[in-house]
């Protein structure tokens, strides 16, 4: 993801992403966020649910943290990996819950776009992405019946 949209989300989201910047040797988020800008929505909807339900449950002055360890694509989805403190068995339920919800949506998101997509292959390399994106790049749907639609769409395109 490009740098300067990492850095407008750690000024929006500084306590959930504080490990942003620090050395390999301290968080995987040393690296940033390692996937393409098309999952620029997925991620700030999920950060702002994460943070919503921070503020909800840290009223009273109690202690309640989420700190983002790490963000990429790993088989053509997100993979959000986090540490809590002070969560009980329910509140870490509904926090996978968030984070599960936008793993899930990453699967039907282009990561290139932001569009729909579906995962894609290319060799051993998975990655959602809408067709535009899959031919550009050289991939095909691993979905035996998109990748048939898609191919007809590449012949009606190409006939025009």
């Amino acid at each position: 993801m490009d740098k300067e949209i990492e850095l407008k989300l750690v000024e929006k989201y500084p306590k959930i992403l504080r490990d942003y910047g620090k050395s390999p040797m301290e968080s995987c988020l040393a690296f940033g966020f390692e996937f393409s800008n098309g999952w620029e929505k997925l991620i700030e909807e999920c950060l702002e649910k994460l943070q919503y339900f921070i503020d909800l449950c840290s009223k009273d002055g109690r202690e309640f943290d989420v700190i983002l360890n790490q963000a990429k694509e790993k088989f053509g989805s997100l993979r959000f990996y986090v540490s809590t403190y002070g969560v009980n068995d329910i509140e870490n339920d509904i926090i996978d819950d968030i984070i599960s919800e936008a793993e899930r949506k990453s699967t039907q998101t282009c990561e290139e776009t932001g569009e729909y997509g579906t995962i894609c292959k290319r060799g051993g390399w998975l990655k959602t992405l809408c067709r535009t994106q899959a031919r550009e790049l050289g991939y095909v749907a691993c979905n035996e019946e998109t990748e048939k639609y898609w191919q007809q769409k590449d012949a009606e395109e190409s006939k025009s």
